[in-house]
């Protein structure tokens, strides 16, 4: 009837932005260490079939999230803030410049001579792109140096970081987590290892092969200006796999599973309702 208001519930058909939405929730709780690589993989393939509200409910209701509204809002609202102190700094400083400008008093003596002091070592910030070919060969690279091996359980590349987890240094019965931004530094808490637990090398991902899957997911999945959201590598109950996950502007998504040497597993493009 025209002029009614819209409801939802959780028959109301979901949008392609619904999914899409979802899909962000479920990449945040997997980074955060809510939900395991197999849960995120699960839930994702479930919220990228999902056609109602209430399915798409069902995969994040057990999750500590937020509105992607509400995030965005927080975000605009901390801009603010940080431009209206911004503002009053320097409307401050203005006043005191003019202040000291009329004020006809001598000026101080000239400040003490400080002492010689050795110069800070620079920062050194990563630009390494961890969602491209030459990004997680270069993180492979590091990481081999690093522990002196290729083997992990399971890791998780996003656009400039990546998160590991491994079976801990100390013990194989504990597992621990690394997070990666050009260098790589171990979370506080471990957790128990189950000594069933797969393991995936690294040294077995064909680089060249990642980069030519990775140039035309556009066309594979059906996603027109794609970009990759997450990259993903892991075995489970399967054979070891490569997932890459990408998504549009406009809320299209779409993910592919791949061998670690470049043989296609499953495709699930996107498909316009």
């Amino acid at each position: 009837m025209s002029g009614s208001p819209t409801t939802t519930s959780t028959r109301t058909r979901a949008r392609d932005v619904d999914r899409s939405d979802t899909c962000a929730v479920l990449d945040t709780a997997l980074s955060d260490g809510q939900i395991t690589v197999d849960e995120h993989a699960n839930r994702t393939a479930a919220a990228m079939t999902a056609t109602t509200l209430g399915q798409l409910d069902l995969l994040v209701r057990d999750l500590q999230k937020a509105t992607l509204r509400n995030a965005v809002a927080k975000v605009r609202r901390i801009d603010k803030i940080w431009y209206l102190a911004a503002a009053s700094v320097v409307f401050a400083g203005l006043i005191g410049f003019l202040t000291l400008s009329a004020d006809d008093s001598p000026p101080p003596p000239p400040p003490a001579a400080a002492e010689d002091v050795e110069p800070l070592a620079p920062i050194v910030s990563s630009t390494l792109n961890t969602v491209t070919a030459s990004g997680i060969g270069e993180f492979i690279t590091k990481y081999s140096t690093k522990y002196g091996t290729t083997i992990i359980d399971s890791v998780n590349f996003y656009d400039g970081y990546a998160s590991v987890t491994r079976a801990a240094a100390i013990s194989p019965n504990l597992e621990e987590d690394i997070d990666f931004r050009g260098g790589f530094t171990p979370r506080d808490s471990t957790s128990t290892r189950a000594a069933s637990t797969a393991t995936f090398d690294l040294a077995a991902v064909d680089i060249d092969k990642l980069a030519g899957y990775l140039a035309g997911v556009s066309a594979n999945l059906n996603v027109p200006d794609a970009e990759i959201t997450h990259i993903s590598m892991s075995s489970s109950s399967d054979d070891p796999r490569v997932s890459i996950y990408v998504s549009n502007n406009l809320g299209a998504s779409g993910w592919m599973d791949l061998t670690p040497d470049g043989r296609p597993i499953r495709l699930s493009p996107f498909t316009p309702r």
